[in-house]
């Protein structure tokens, strides 16, 4: 296992990757608009319900494989990703900037991103911390999101965002650290300890029968709770729908998630969805292969879906074009990106040697 894929996690990435772009066009598009279409008018329309009350949290799931796939590889402190997230913050920080003022950009995803990876790097490779951590992220996400708003009043603007979020109806900005923080904290530190594992643990190997039980426990979770009623998308928007949820709906969500993983770190599993050429072609997509480096490039193409969104609301059909473009157009250069990158490093290895 540890010289292979996780296929399950590619595989539940992939689903998270659609329902993160689906939500980057609609934001791009109509913004605070709250445009939406009917099932009838578009594939977009006929998924957002869908989304929304399965996928919303595709964005926390992202964050949360993506650290856990971080804490399960051997390298630790990867240049090229720290280099693409700070790429990433210093654009999204002159992008936000008023009348060239840089004290004026908002807390963002790439802020987070940037503080977590910061901090995960000083996380030792030992168990009892590791699991300490894991027992913290826990407990933090098991406070109502309305308990860690009550500390606004005595926050400056700024660390009010950068703490807290700011959970506006109309003006979200999510990825607080708290209790977003714990995410990344919980993904790297159950990727550490898997990692830790010797191969023929029961970490690997599993149960008599333990992935039929999971898969069970999994439906039967998602078919009790199976949407969230006490928030509508139509006056609030993916942010606010997603970052203002109560707690038994997120934990609805996230049990399945580790359900997933656990699944995912099974032999049996793997090699069982190691079988399909479908599961083998999706795992190698650049997608999954670089996600870092597509969700990057994916913003390049965004700014279309702006120049674009009056005709989207006259031909609804277009966005769903638009959305599926987007993905292939970002397949195709990030994979144009890593081959030339690996050609030049080659070039410049024979040139060192030569010399």
């Amino acid at each position: 296992m540890k010289n292979q894929r996780f296929y399950a996690l590619d595989l539940l990435r992939t689903c998270a990757i659609l329902v993160v772009t689906f939500y980057h066009v609609w934001e791009t598009s109509f913004g605070e608009s709250k445009m939406l279409f009917k099932a009838s008018e578009s594939v977009f329309g006929l998924l957002t319900p869908f989304f929304l009350n399965y996928w919303g949290y595709s964005g926390l799931i992202l964050a949360l494989v993506s650290f856990f796939l971080i804490g399960y590889s051997t390298t630790q402190i990867n240049w090229k990703r720290y280099l693409l997230v700070g790429t990433g913050l210093i654009g999204m920080m002159v992008h936000d900037q008023a009348n060239t003022d840089i004290t004026t950009w908002s807390w963002n995803l790439y802020a987070y991103l940037f503080v977590s990876l910061l901090v995960v790097q000083f996380f030792p490779q030992n168990k009892k911390f590791l699991s300490a951590a894991s027992i913290l992220a826990i407990a933090s996400l098991c406070i109502p999101i309305d308990w860690y708003q009550t500390l606004k009043p005595n926050l400056s603007p700024f660390l009010s965002q950068m703490l807290v979020g700011d959970l506006d109806v109309n003006a979200t900005i999510g990825w607080g650290l708290l209790p977003w923080l714990a995410i990344p904290f919980l993904g790297f530190s159950i990727g550490r300890i898997i990692r830790l594992e010797p191969q023929q643990s029961w970490v690997y190997c599993g149960f008599k029968n333990e992935a039929w039980y999971l898969l069970g426990l999994a439906t039967a979770i998602v078919c009790i709770f199976p949407m969230n009623p006490n928030i509508s998308i139509t006056p609030t928007g993916f942010y606010y729908y997603v970052f203002s949820a109560d707690l038994w709906f997120f934990w609805s969500r996230f049990i399945v998630l580790f359900i997933w993983i656990r699944l995912a770190c099974l032999n049996q599993v793997n090699e069982l969805l190691g079988k399909f050429k479908a599961v083998r072609f999706i795992s190698d997509l650049a997608w999954n292969r670089f996600f870092g480096l597509c969700y990057f490039v994916e913003f390049a193409f965004l700014p279309w879906a702006s120049d674009w969104s009056l005709h989207f609301r006259d031909h609804s059909r277009l966005i769903d074009i638009y959305w599926l473009g987007l993905l292939l157009a970002t397949e195709i250069v990030t994979r144009l990106l890593v081959k030339n990158f690996k050609e030049f490093r080659l070039f410049s290895n024979k040139l060192v040697s030569r010399s």
